[in-house]
This record gives C-alpha cells, structure tokens and sequence, in this order.
C-alpha cells in the first residue's frame, strides 16, 4: 500500500514539476493605445526628390496638386489645408518637416 502511495506522489509531484517548467505563453499583444494612453502614429516623409516615402518604406511621386497613387492603384488626394485624404477616410495632418503625420 505504501508503494502505490509512493508512485501515485511520484507521478503528481513529476506532473507539477512539469507543469511549472513549460515556457509561458502570451496572446498576441492588445490593441488600442500604447502603455501611457499614448496612440501609435505612421508617417510620411519626404524623401528629397520630389517624393514621399510611406511607413511600408514604398516611394510614390506626387503630381502638381500634391497628391499621389498608391502602389494598388488607389488615389491619395490632398486637400486645401495641405493634410492627404487617405482612401480608408484616414486624414495624415503636415507635420511641418515636409511629410505628414497619419493615424
């Protein structure tokens, strides 16, 4: 009777062992605003040649109203105050630098 004791312990103790030993796994990070309630925000920029560089790294030219085409055909137009009208509704405000600060 000690014997099955013994093993039956052995056999919870190995399983708790184990169970404190796996690596943690975390869920995919939460979204919404950064620690310090501050929002994630892209940019634009220009980069020199008469051109802006998107947050993807992708160049695009701009035409003589400012605005430009996306890589998938889609048109980004700029608007009197200078901000552009992204096709999702988004609005990227200048940033005084020469690019634009997007949402």
């Amino acid at each position: 009777m000690k014997r099955v004791f013994f093993v039956v312990g052995a056999i919870g103790f190995a399983g708790i062992v184990a169970g404190c030993s796996q690596p943690q796994r975390f869920g995919a990070p939460p979204t919404g605003p950064a620690p310090g309630g501050t929002v994630m925000t892209k940019r634009i920029v220009s980069d020199g040649a008469g051109g802006l560089q998107l947050p993807d790294g992708t160049r695009v030219q701009t035409d003589q109203s400012g605005g430009f085409t996306l890589p998938n055909g889609a048109y980004v137009r700029r608007d009197r105050s200078g901000a552009l009208n992204l096709p999702n509704g988004s609005r990227c405000v200048p940033d005084n630098q020469g690019g634009y600060i997007c949402p």
